[in-house]
């Protein structure tokens, strides 16, 4: 018998949570807005080559995300987010001791590292984290995303400290990173544990070893958990994960197309450098918000029904940033692309692992990442050209508001599949 509170989960929970803070995190956030400008200048590069980097990197975070998911399937999410570290950390010395063209920054910078943080981020640590909890599901995979938030608020100025103290070299930068992905080499190896079978435990923690088939059987109360696991063909058989997957590209195109084009539309409106990249500040932070928000509420109300509101949320938030006036437009149009973000996105993550269960997560997050960051390519590169033609981001932003809304309604209707093959089956469990 295991004592509740001998339960790893948390612990497990906290060892993912330090591997997206620094592996995932950093990379993503504090390379891309702070080490990649001053390496701009250094090497001579200009904004097309800079955005290019950017946009790759975007594609190689998600894009591959099937393959990985192959890969943690067959060796486990140890040996995946290991390896993600530690091609990481290679890629971080690549930046280091090699990079001089921007050839080479789209190979390294993009490609190499940005494949790493895909295997090391959040789809092995979501996909472990599912087989170690079912009553607390949404509360423990969006725990896990806090991670991602906290480390792009502290990444910015951390490295930029850095930076600093070495009069200027960018290199610094990539010295942390790779101190950093070493670190989470280290703790990926020694802690992650694939199974609570692994260590005779239970999911959630439970004080009992097994529960009779009557109690695993009895139908949820209020949010709907998969009573039995679907195979990946059997899931997209049905409407519910294409309502997700269309629900998904509005809020996967417009937050990767303000954090790449919002500091040059906010100046384009009046404000200054300080002010537009405190005001994206306030977004990124926000973030945090909205994970909270299913932290506390994922378990009691369906995740599908806060996704439907964050996703009108953060459609307002677009429309209030065309035309952000003054000190309350331009921090509440920054509060509603935060938190309308990070409530839907903890909700995407959710949503898959309630409705089908733990077998085939990992396959079909994999699926949803690579069409999310499709997306997220997407978003900037076209919001560029609308703006070039146009001199306006107006129909890039109106395009996103009106996928926002679409998605709200789509994922309204994207309700708990049903197997009609085993009618018998009941179909939740709390």
């Amino acid at each position: 018998m295991t004592r509740q509170t001998e339960f790893y989960g948390w612990k497990l929970l906290a060892v993912f949570w330090v591997i997206i803070f620094t592996a995932f995190s950093f990379p993503l956030f504090g390379a891309a807005s702070v080490v990649n400008p001053v390496m701009a200048k250094d090497l001579h590069l200009d904004r097309s080559a800079l955005g290019l980097a950017y946009g790759l990197f975007q594609w190689m975070v998600g894009l591959p995300a099937p393959l990985v998911a192959i890969c943690i399937n067959k060796k486990g999410v140890r040996f995946t987010a290991t390896l993600g570290c530690l091609i990481i950390l290679a890629g971080a010395l690549l930046m280091v001791f090699v990079v001089r063209t921007s050839w080479q920054v789209d190979v390294v910078f993009s490609g190499v590292v940005g494949f790493g943080a895909l295997c090391a981020g959040v789809l092995g640590a979501q996909s472990c984290i599912g087989q170690w909890f079912v009553k607390g599901k949404a509360r423990a995979i969006t725990l896990v995303q806090t991670g991602s938030a906290i480390g792009g608020f502290a990444a910015a100025p951390l490295l930029t400290f850095v930076i600093g103290r070495f009069g200027g070299n960018w290199r610094a930068g990539w010295w942390v990173i790779a101190g950093l992905s070493l670190f989470a080499a280290l703790l990926a190896v020694f802690f992650i544990k694939e199974k609570p079978a692994d260590l005779g435990q239970v999911p959630d923690g439970e004080v009992v070893a097994a529960q009779s088939s009557a109690a695993a059987s009895a139908p949820s109360k209020v949010v709907y958990k998969a009573a039995e696991d679907w195979t990946f063909g059997d899931a997209f058989r049905r409407p519910a994960i294409w309502l997700i997957l269309f629900a998904s590209l509005g809020i996967s195109a417009g937050y990767p197309l303000f954090i790449a084009q919002g500091m040059d539309h906010l100046r384009d409106l009046g404000y200054s450098a300080p002010q537009a990249a405190f005001s994206i500040s306030v977004m990124l932070i926000s973030a945090l918000a909205g994970q909270l928000i299913v932290i506390v509420w994922g378990d009691v109300i369906e995740p599908r029904l806060i996704w439907a509101v964050a996703s009108v949320v953060f459609g307002v938030g677009m429309m209030l940033a065309l035309n952000a006036s003054g000190t309350i437009g331009l921090y509440l149009y920054a509060i509603c692309l935060g938190v309308g973000f990070g409530a839907s996105f903890a909700c995407l993550m959710t949503l898959p692992a309630n409705y089908f269960g733990a077998k085939a997560y990992a396959s079909i997050l994999g699926v949803l990442i690579a069409v999310g960051t499709t997306a997220g390519f997407a978003g900037p590169y076209l919001g560029g050209i609308v703006y070039d033609r146009y001199s306006s981001y107006a129909y890039a932003f109106y395009s996103v508001t009106a996928l926002c809304f679409l998605a709200a309604v789509a994922v309204l209707f994207a309700t708990p599949p049903i197997r009609r093959t085993a009618p018998s089956l009941a179909p939740a469990i709390d």
